[in-house]
């Protein structure tokens, strides 16, 4: 796989944060499923997850009532 340019990865949510995020959270619900399988590899599993992200299988949904620094 030919990683996503970073122009891409904005197309799917407004920060690099966000995709990263849900990349995250993604690969560790694949890999809770495939962790007894002994051919189970790490970077198997963020590929798979970013490539949901990027075909648009999975949606990244962002939270607008979260705002950091308010108390």
């Amino acid at each position: 796989m030919i990683p996503p340019s970073t122009r891409d990865l904005m197309g799917v949510a407004h920060s690099k944060y966000a995709v990263v995020v849900a990349v995250a959270r993604r690969a560790r619900m694949l890999s809770e499923n495939v962790k007894n399988d002994e051919n189970y590899r790490l970077s198997t599993v963020v590929t798979t997850a970013l490539d949901e992200i990027m075909s648009g299988k999975i949606t990244i949904q962002e939270d607008g009532d979260s705002q950091a620094g308010e108390d």
